[in-house]
């Protein structure tokens, strides 16, 4: 029956492919084999005779998308279909959880259909299995042999349930994938209403899920159009094959293994009656049970082997993103390669990677699967993330339903989220970033050893992001350096321009008074004045670099009278106040506000002490947040000007609009 992993998040089911021997059973597993994608499939695994005849069962683990974060597991069973081996089949029935039929279509071969089909109902009768209640699809084999028995007899003779039955040519793909399809619906609806798996009040019918997990799987949902545009292989099978000839099947991927056993030619003659008989089926039975639990202890343990694989590969991505960045390649792109392999850990489809830019604030880095980052679309998400996850220090999942604040920022998007995976990224100075997956309600949630993973990913990711970022401040510092040198040579040069504009000040004041009265005398006075302006900001200019600017008393009004009108629209009326200072700096200040904040409007009150100058948009707009004036050349020029003069740059929220403020002491 059906296994139910709560610790693993997993979901085991077995269907059983039952029907006559030479019927199309180990074909169907064959194909699915062929055409399932590699990463939903394990290894096929065929116990056969030296003739290739299956003699124990052939086994095709494979792997579907699950419902209510539970991962699929599907034990795709086929059984011999030699009489000899009717222990084997009434064994392998053991547990099943839904059953394919794979009657063969030859005229002559329809007595066998009968008593395959009579032996099936026995058996499960033996293992107190409903033959009238699980879930069950007929699949007719071999539809294009000369001879074949009609589908409605065969249906009025199998079909008394009336079930989905199937025509199907195995050996062309033909049939195959419909038929799987239906018995994964019909199982799925069963489990629906025994165990309360599947939540169809969603409003996803199962049919689009089956087809969506049939894609996701195969890539397509019937074989059949594959086989005409000519990249799947076409057998042709001119009749059915006698007692101990292999049918032709397709070629099979490299992931198969095929286990063949020469059996002593007389034991097939052996029918002796009474305790022999028995002791030699016992005997066939533990054989089976034996090689039947082999052969899931193998699968498991090659699970475990590919799952250590990939995630060595997942560190060495990880580790990589370092040379990445160091090579020039984006932060964003290298974030994204590593949300990868971090959300196929965390069996995730959507994931973000949050850098923090303040004690409080994030911003989205890179993204996966989404266009926006769902928890920073509004203040609820944002400011659960800041309270929050923030603080995390190992990787944790968030369920929707555990917190009222997170379900309502999670099942605001499109898709809803049901549940955030957080992964902290961490240094042993500081947070680095935050990786989030995010889960909606048919994933299945990162079991600890998933978390366990993700968190040495965070870890080699970390060291690469240090390691990143120090390459970033040696970068930095020789910029810095560079600039110290141009910032010298451009001092000096400030200082020769100010003596010459000096010297020319003067000579022209000279000339003036030579020049008397008269037009020659106005036209002095004309190129004097933008002189003096000249002056006074190269004067400002040097205070400024120098730490050391002028100081007087200048009016408030004055101040803010001087800015350009088609840079800044100064609100009436001005407060009669003073500050002290050097007018040209302090404008100059002011304009770099300005420019910070990208607005025009200037107003001014008196508060405290202090005068307080706030700039913003011309018109109300919406609360701008934090991040919307990040650190820039123009805030650092508006931040040294203010501490020259004593005060400080701030930023003041009301109900519409953020604003820039500059403070200085009042006279």
């Amino acid at each position: 029956m059906v296994e139910l992993n709560h610790r693993q998040r997993t979901i085991k089911i077995k269907i059983v492919y039952y029907g006559p021997a030479v019927g199309g059973k180990t074909t169907n597993l064959q194909v699915l084999h062929q055409s399932v994608q590699p990463e939903h499939r394990g290894e096929l695994v065929s116990i056969n005779s030296a003739q290739d005849r299956t003699i124990l069962f052939d086994l095709l683990p494979v792997k579907a998308a699950g419902f209510r974060g539970f991962d699929l597991r599907l034990q795709v069973l086929a059984v011999p279909g030699q009489a000899l081996y009717a222990a084997t089949r009434r064994l392998v029935l053991k547990g099943a959880d839904s059953l394919v039929f794979v009657a063969n279509s030859a005229a002559d071969r329809w007595e066998e259909n009968v008593q395959s089909f009579r032996e099936m109902t026995e058996n499960l009768l033996a293992h107190q299995l409903d033959p009238s209640s699980l879930p069950l699809v007929l699949q007719y084999n071999k539809r294009d042999l000369p001879e074949v028995t009609p589908t409605e007899f065969m249906d009025r003779t199998l079909n008394a349930r009336k079930v989905p039955a199937m025509p199907a040519v195995a050996v062309r793909g033909e049939g195959v994938l419909e038929t799987f399809a239906a018995i994964l619906t019909a199982t799925m609806e069963d489990l629906a209403v025994r165990y309360q798996i599947v939540d169809l009040a969603r409003g996803q019918p199962l049919q689009q899920w089956t087809r969506q997990t049939m894609i996701t799987m195969f890539g397509t949902t019937s074989l059949v159009s594959e086989v005409a545009a000519g990249t799947k292989p076409v057998r042709s099978a001119s009749g059915s094959a006698p007692d101990g000839e292999r049918e032709e099947a397709p070629a099979s991927p490299g992931d198969r293994r095929t286990l063949r056993i020469a059996l002593p030619e007389d034991v097939v003659r052996v029918a002796a009656a009474g305790a022999a008989a028995r002791a030699q089926e016992m005997l066939v039975e533990s054989y089976a049970e034996a090689a039947t639990r082999l052969t899931s202890e193998l699968s498991d343990m090659k699970d475990e082997r590919d799952i250590a694989r990939r995630r060595l590969e997942d560190i060495e991505i990880a580790l990589g993103a370092a040379q990445d960045l160091a090579g020039g390649q984006p932060l964003e792109a290298t974030l994204r390669r590593v949300l990868g392999p971090m959300s196929a850990a965390g069996r995730a489809r959507y994931a973000s990677f949050l850098q923090p830019e303040g004690s409080r604030t994030v911003r989205a880095a890179a993204l996966r699967g989404l266009a926006t980052e769902p928890l920073l679309r509004g203040s609820v998400g944002t400011r659960y993330v800041g309270e929050r996850f923030l603080g995390e220090s190992h990787p944790r999942t968030h369920l929707a339903a555990d917190a009222l604040d997170l379900g309502e920022a999670l099942a605001a998007g499109e898709p809803p989220f049901a549940a955030v995976t957080v992964v902290p990224v961490r240094s042993a100075r500081r947070l680095l970033g935050l990786a989030l997956l995010y889960h909606t309600a048919d994933d299945a949630l990162p079991r600890p050893e998933d978390l366990g993973h993700m968190g040495s990913m965070a870890l080699a990711l970390s060291a690469s992001l240090e390691l990143a970022s120090a390459l970033d401040g040696s970068r930095e510092a020789e910029r810095l350096r560079q600039g110290a040198l141009l910032g010298a040579a451009g001092l000096r040069s400030s200082r020769e321009l100010l003596d010459i504009l000096v010297s020319l000040r003067d000579g022209l004041g000279g000339l003036r008074q030579a020049a008397g009265t008269g037009p020659l005398r106005e036209s002095f006075g004309r190129l004097t004045m933008p002189l003096v302006a000249a002056l006074a900001r190269s004067r400002a200019g040097m205070a400024l670099a120098r730490g050391t600017p002028e100081r007087e008393v200048i009016e408030l009004a004055e101040l803010l009278a001087e800015l350009p009108e088609g840079e800044a629209v100064v609100a009436t009326p001005c407060p009669v106040a003073s500050v002290s200072g050097d007018p040209t700096v302090l404008r100059l200040g002011l304009l770099a506000l300005l420019a910070a904040s990208g607005g025009k409007r200037v107003e001014a009150r008196s508060e405290g002490g202090y005068v307080k100058i706030r700039v913003g948009p011309a018109a109300p707009e919406r609360a701008a947040a934090a991040e919307d004036f990040p650190p820039s050349v123009y805030m650092s020029l508006a931040q040294r000007v203010a501490e020259l003069h004593g005060g400080s740059v701030s930023r003041e929220a009301d109900e519409l609009v953020t604003w820039l403020t500059l403070s200085l002491p009042g006279v």
